[in-house]
């Protein structure tokens, strides 16, 4: 009867550890579960594109992908996204600082915007347009319009685009 007990005492004991892992994992948003995950490698389903390569980082509004080819993804969390990991978990890292919630997609594009970064965005509509940001404002950004591999110089942009945060998908490097 004693080891019974004592049998039904850790059965408890691990059902309560359970539920709590369980009542933690319920708390936790996906941006921070990929925070988790740095390093790992992944495919990125962002609407009808797929984006493959290793997590950089993960921050409230956006996830960092480093694809095979060196082209780093700036990929917005949103309702058309989902990502596949392998099947076994690496080692988790901690949970994310408090200063990281606090770093958004706006303050990553206007960082690349002051490093005249050339880009392409890709759009929900399946489009995508080529060139450099020259402003960010707090739900759009301007992209002067031009060849990657082009400087950005007066004569080569084609056009100013005013691109709305909701319909880009990535952007990348």
């Amino acid at each position: 009867l004693e080891a019974e007990f004592e049998a039904g005492l850790r059965r408890e004991a691990d059902q309560e550890s359970m539920a709590a892992a369980r009542a933690e994992l319920g708390a936790t948003v996906l941006w921070g579960q990929l925070a988790r995950r740095v390093g790992s490698d992944t495919v990125v389903l962002a609407g009808p594109r797929a984006f493959r390569g290793t997590v950089v980082a993960s921050y409230p509004k956006f996830l960092v992908l480093r694809g095979a080819d060196g082209a780093e993804h700036l990929i917005r969390h949103g309702t058309a996204v989902s990502v596949a990991l392998a099947p076994e978990p690496p080692s988790l890292r901690p949970t994310p600082a408090a200063t990281t919630r606090r770093y958004q997609f706006a303050l990553a594009l206007r960082e690349l915007a002051r490093r005249r970064e050339p880009i392409r965005v890709l759009l929900a509509d399946g489009t995508s347009c080529d060139g450099t940001i020259e402003a960010v404002g707090s739900d759009y950004l301007e992209v002067a319009e031009h060849d990657l591999g082009e400087a950005r110089r007066r004569g080569a942009v084609r056009a100013r685009r005013f691109i709305g945060f909701a319909a880009v998908v990535a952007v990348t490097l």
